[in-house]
């Protein structure tokens, strides 16, 4: 890692008395869905309420496109997006204006994947004084908070190329200095801890287990639980999720069962984790899919004696589900939402919310989940064994990414703007 002069070290210091007092009112959405890749925030007021002319703190343009979600951390928001000419970009605004505070170009390259997405589909991580950044061609650089380069490297010139049927889509999870970057292809996969200041690898495990097929593809992202007094790091993908130590990688437990029976069957949507469960989901595509319930706090195989449910009919393909106030929230791609028990899995409702094609994971907060669609809706719904909307609100555009929360506010990213949604109040 390269030598800090003076000025940066003031400008890191500057930083940590910045956001120590943002946070005391604010938490902090580091990553892909929030802490710890939950979908979660402990913020109480959060808008339920708006549209194109209506409670808009700031709308910024977004240059080229990406898909990748953004991420607040004190006073900034960051999030990645590829330009028209194939460069793979870092932004950095302020969360408090909008103003865009810089720019970072990490090379360029375009390689084909699906449609819905390009290059820039993971979501950044940052800590507040550094941001990570990660692209499908394997690019993964850190940038100080003024955008100056500390480190970069390619992991696909290190670990082999990727070979996604639909294009790389995992994004990295910071934990205790350590990027926790996950690779399931149809090449050898792994689980990868990387040391956040170096760049170095700190261990590597092998993850080959699906046979074959678009199995071997997962897009799904780690994640953060907790299990018999430790953290632990719970990856789902290839017809198996797995709990794996953070310190050294060693695998805690793996439950299979989750193979579709259709020729895409395959892990796009990621497991989540809440009050001492975890969720996973088999690929709803053509509502084939399942959705399961774990007990985390088993260890070697655990399939049969620590899987709790399995409810059908209710699974996504791509969303995320999320679990808030004893409930698991989801919504499929053909836009049924439903809410289920947590721990039998039995479904309290199942409505439809949209007729456009999901994308969007749930994220949950104040009492309440925010469903999002692709065309840019959001459907607020109290989080209860009751259906009840209480939010209908439209910006009109497309949209991917999930949503962010931090200072009371929403930060919605669509296909052309970044957004600050706040109450008037």
């Amino acid at each position: 890692m390269k030598q800090y002069t003076y000025n940066s070290l003031i400008a890191a210091v500057t930083v940590i008395i910045s956001v120590f007092v943002i946070n005391a009112s604010a938490e902090n959405w580091p990553n892909w869905r929030g802490p710890n890749g939950l979908g979660v925030s402990n913020e109480k007021k959060v808008p339920k309420s708006w549209s194109q002319n209506e409670n808009v703190k700031w709308k910024k343009n977004v240059p080229g496109m990406g898909t990748s979600s953004p991420i607040v951390f004190g006073n900034r928001v960051y999030l990645t997006t590829q330009g028209e000419d194939f460069s793979l970009i870092v932004l950095a605004y302020s969360a408090l204006t909008g103003e865009q505070m810089w720019s970072k170009s990490l090379g360029k390259e375009n390689i084909p994947v699906h449609n819905l997405h390009n290059m820039s589909t993971p979501t950044p991580v940052s800590d507040g004084k550094y941001v990570w950044a990660q692209f499908g061609n394997g690019s993964l650089a850190c940038l100080d908070f003024n955008g100056n380069l500390v480190w970069q490297k390619n992991l696909t010139k290190e670990y082999g190329k990727y070979n996604y049927l639909h294009g790389m889509g995992n994004s990295p999870l910071l934990h205790e200095g350590k990027l926790i970057i996950a690779c399931m292809h149809q090449g050898p996969s792994y689980l990868l801890a990387i040391d956040a200041s170096s760049g170095e690898e700190i261990w590597k495990v092998e993850r080959d287990l699906a046979k074959g097929g678009e199995a071997m593809d997962s897009y799904s992202s780690p994640i953060l639980g907790h299990a018999n007094g430790k953290d632990i790091i719970i990856l789902s993908g290839a017809n198996h999720i797995n709990a794996y130590d953070p310190v050294d990688g060693k695998q805690l437990w793996i439950s299979g069962g989750l193979e579709v029976p259709h020729p895409y069957g395959r892990s796009i949507s990621g497991p989540t984790y809440g009050e001492g469960m975890v969720v996973t989901v088999a690929s709803g595509f053509r509502n084939q899919g399942f959705v399961l319930g774990v007990d985390p706090s088993g260890s070697g195989n655990v399939s049969k004696s620590h899987v709790k449910w399995k409810a059908k009919r209710f699974a996504p393909d791509c969303p995320t589900p999320v679990i808030y106030k004893s409930k698991v929230f989801m919504v499929r791609d053909d836009g049924m939402a439903s809410c289920l028990d947590l721990r039998t899995g039995k479904p309290f409702w199942q409505e439809r919310l949209f007729a456009q094609n999901i994308k969007v994971s749930p994220i949950a907060a104040g009492g309440f989940v925010y469903f999002s669609s692709g065309e840019g809706e959001c459907k607020v719904v109290r989080a209860s064994s009751e259906f009840e909307v209480v939010g209908h609100n439209d910006l009109e555009e497309y949209q991917i990414a999930s949503p962010a929360i931090s200072h009371g506010h929403l930060f919605i990213r669509t296909k052309s703007h970044l957004y600050c949604i706040g109450d008037e109040k």
